[in-house]
């Protein structure tokens, strides 16, 4: 079975920074960042398993309290319907951008994904930002930390095929797109594919062996 080399948990307060970004942990005084960009007109379009927006403020600090509190993950939240999500999250970044929350970036590891040695990214940003390369900046970032500091064999993300943005992220961030589950999720009363993208450890060494 595969372990990370520290014991992260959420509980260590992690920062990274890239050319022009900060990723940290979330704070309740992110809220009104976070409640600005959940509610642009096309942000949830390719989203799964979210409320579709409008949100209201207290939608967005249950949902901030959720990202900045560790014992959610563990428990469940007491203001949401499940006592445990199962996402087994290992961590969650606030994407800052010049002093503002533009977005997050997270990794998890679910029940079959551990013994297995692989973990999923998961990422969102604000519409503002989409087409500049922020995300590929973060997502690099964030792949080569989770490989320094996780002893694990692969990472994988995907996303709705339609989300053109999305998946070439994936693809500039050196991972391989693997296929198409079609039709595999259901969100609102729609049938909808899922496209995957992976990273092996072995592929990512060489990537950086070539820098």
């Amino acid at each position: 079975m595969f372990k990370p080399k520290w014991k992260n948990n959420l509980k260590n307060q992690v920062e990274l920074r890239t050319k022009r970004l900060l990723l940290r942990s979330f704070t309740m005084n992110d809220v009104d960042d976070v409640l600005e960009y959940v509610n642009e007109q096309k942000w949830a379009e390719y989203q799964i398993n979210i409320q579709r927006n409008p949100y209201t403020r207290s939608d967005i600090e249950i949902l901030v309290s959720m990202f900045s509190d560790p014992t959610y993950w563990e428990k469940g939240h007491p203001d949401l319907p499940t006592t445990s999500n199962g996402s087994g999250l290992l961590q969650i970044f606030a994407i800052v951008h010049k002093g503002k929350v533009v977005g997050e970036i997270a990794v998890n590891q679910r029940s079959d994904d551990k013994p297995n040695g692989r973990v999923e990214l998961a990422y969102a940003i604000s519409m503002k930002y989409w087409n500049k390369g922020l995300m590929t900046e973060v997502s690099r970032k964030v792949i080569h930390w989770v490989f320094e500091m996780y002893n694990v064999n692969r990472i994988y993300a995907w996303c709705d095929p339609r989300n053109i943005g999305s998946w070439r992220v994936m693809e500039k961030s050196g991972m391989k797109r693997e296929g198409i589950l079609r039709r595999h999720i259901k969100e609102n009363d729609e049938f909808r594919d899922q496209l995957y993208y992976g990273i092996l450890r072995s592929e990512w060494e060489n990537q950086r062996d070539l820098k």
